[in-house]
């Protein structure tokens, strides 16, 4: 079992990791797909909309095994290391497309249905990922992590807007207020 400290650790690496890049990645991902997609400017990478929608169903899909544990795979970080009475956070995103997104982003399934559909949710899973994090840090009992919580989400979307400077010129900004 690990102290208060050590799970701060995790938040400010592990989660952090995994937020940020996620955010980063939607926001790169948004970018293109109105800009690149609409013909306002060249394409700056190619395949450069997959890159980031894989890393957006990476990144997620790390997030959701986090918030959603079911408690089978012990060797976990989940919610549960930091409060096992908070209760599990609620994700109608995550219900509906956690197979497509298994299939799309971890394994070769050989039912890939919703895989096409997920690739229009990559904001949606962004932002239910930051609901979910800003409802995890409310929790009851949350007390001794809400402040680093709050801290590293506002630095994630920080991060999202830098990512967006990039196409300000062109009437871009982050997605993530």
């Amino acid at each position: 079992m690990m102290n208060e400290e050590q799970l701060k650790d995790k938040i400010e690496t592990d989660l952090f990791n995994d937020l940020r890049w996620l955010l980063c990645a939607a926001t790169e991902w948004e970018a293109h797909r109105k800009l690149v997609d609409t013909g306002k400017i060249k394409q700056p990478c190619y395949h450069l909309q997959v890159y980031t929608m894989d890393s957006v169903f990476l990144h997620c899909r790390s997030l959701y095994e986090f918030f959603i544990a079911d408690g089978k795979k012990q060797n976990r970080l989940t919610y549960r290391d930091y409060n096992k009475s908070t209760g599990q956070p609620a994700s109608t995103t995550y219900g509906e497309f956690k197979d497509a997104l298994h299939a799309r982003g971890m394994n070769l399934g050989r039912n890939r249905s919703g895989c096409k559909e997920i690739k229009n949710k990559v904001l949606d899973f962004a932002n239910d990922i930051l609901e979910m994090w800003s409802t995890f840090s409310t929790k009851p009992g949350m007390e001794p992590y809400r402040g680093v919580l709050g801290r590293l989400q506002q630095m994630a979307k920080d991060e999202a807007r830098h990512v967006a400077e990039q196409y300000k010129e062109r009437g871009f900004e982050s997605p993530f207020d």
